[in-house]
């Protein structure tokens, strides 16, 4: 910042020399993987295409196997650059949540043949600006055939995205699949459950969307989801229609944690799943969710940033 007497401030624009960049950031690699060598955490750097090149180039990042980018300025360009990192070949979990991906970016990673994460196993690519049209094209993409947990959650996918899950023989490692807070419907799901992925499904998030009593009660008759131990529905919008529905599924039969909170049942819809003869695995069972019991959660007074209603 330069002053000038007189009362008038004059601020200059100082930006950086890519040497002084690199500098900089590969000292924050040293220091950061002095802890684990394995595990490299960069998150709220402020870091964008500049600083994910200097990374994605860097030999300090050939031995990672877990990197955290998580709240950062990652934009398209960035992402397709590490993800062609010939440095990244050990990188089992990659963490991309909460930066400025957009569609584009994803398109360009699916579409790219220099791509080449063979071990990659956790995908989370949450909180950026995503939409059906890379949704779709990311779980349909050959790219990452080792993965075993994708977060899409916070975005704006919807049914295109599921019934794409419901196609793909591209994901058969695929058991965690976290699609919180997007637009997903009846329409999506009834996709969903007919193909492989389902089959494979572990851990499902699909907490504040549109699942309504019809979407509910396909999820719950689905034989498809024989495996499924942790479902989460919180937030959604199906009354006690859609309760009973689970409370009677001998499909989920193995779940042992069951997250519902937040809908529209009633004590008959939370009575059909509490006294269930059938959800005998569950460990954790979870009929209402507020402030004042779940602190992670927020009174907003705007609904639609819990769930989507429009």
């Amino acid at each position: 910042m330069g002053i000038v007497r007189g009362g008038d401030a004059e601020y200059e624009d100082y930006q950086p020399s890519l040497e002084e960049k690199t500098e900089k950031v590969e000292a924050a690699i040293r220091a950061v993987l002095e802890a684990d060598a394995e595990v490299l955490s960069l998150e709220g750097k402020y870091y964008s295409t500049d600083e994910a090149t200097i990374l994605a180039g860097s030999d300090l990042v050939v031995g990672v196997r877990v990197l955290r980018l998580t709240d950062n300025q990652i934009g398209d360009e960035a992402v397709r650059t590490i993800m062609e990192s010939s440095k990244l070949g050990r990188l089992e979990e990659l963490y991309l949540n909460t930066n400025f991906i957009t569609d584009a970016g994803i398109r360009g990673v699916v579409d790219s043949t220099r791509v080449s994460l063979p071990r990659l196993k956790v995908l989370s690519i949450a909180d950026n600006r995503l939409t059906d049209a890379s949704g779709a094209a990311l779980v349909c993409s050959a790219r990452f055939p080792k993965l075993e947990t994708l977060d899409l959650g916070w975005n704006e996918m919807g049914n295109e995205t599921m019934k794409a899950l419901g196609e793909t023989e591209m994901l058969p490692c695929l058991k965690r699949l976290d699609l919180e807070r997007n637009y997903i419907e009846g329409a999506g799901i009834r996709g969903f459950v007919k193909g492989r992925v389902a089959a494979g499904m572990e851990e499902l998030n699909l907490s504040a969307n549109r699942l309504d009593d019809e979407a509910v009660t396909v999820l719950a008759s689905s034989p498809a989801l024989a495996r499924l131990k942790v479902l989460k529905i919180s937030q959604n919008r199906f009354g006690d229609p859609g309760a009973r529905a689970l409370g009677e599924s001998v499909a989920l039969s193995g779940l042992t944690h069951l997250y519902m909170g937040r809908n529209l049942f009633g004590p008959e819809g939370a009575r059909a799943v509490h006294e269930s003869k059938v959800l005998v695995n569950l460990k954790t069972l979870v009929l209402q969710e507020g402030v004042e019991i779940s602190p992670g959660l927020v009174n907003f007074s705007r609904p639609e940033l819990l769930r989507p209603e429009n």
